[in-house]
């Protein structure tokens, strides 16, 4: 199975651009930051790739908020989010 998905298509000014994309970036911050914190409980460690991930993704939101705040306010910017999901594996019924 293979699905593609549009999940933008559209132009935004930069503040706006900045809060769909900013928003779109925190959900996987706070997806990342839960995912730590039940492998925490449960191990009584960090999910060190999701901790690597939350990093990223801080970094790269920061990156995006100084690059549109420099634009033009008026600035048109076309998003396009595709997302590909494909199937890796199955599991295998018992």
């Amino acid at each position: 199975m293979t699905k593609e998905i549009e999940l933008i298509q559209s132009s935004y000014h930069p503040e706006e651009a900045l809060e769909v994309l900013g928003n779109l970036i925190q959900q996987k911050m706070a997806y990342h930051s839960q995912k730590t914190l039940r492998h925490q409980e449960m191990f009584g460690e960090p999910d060190l790739a999701a901790e690597k991930r939350l990093v990223d993704l801080q970094q790269l939101k920061k990156t995006l908020i100084e690059e549109l705040k420099q634009l033009d306010p008026e600035t048109l910017l076309h998003i396009n989010g595709h997302v590909s999901i494909t199937i890796t594996a199955e599991q295998q019924a018992s």
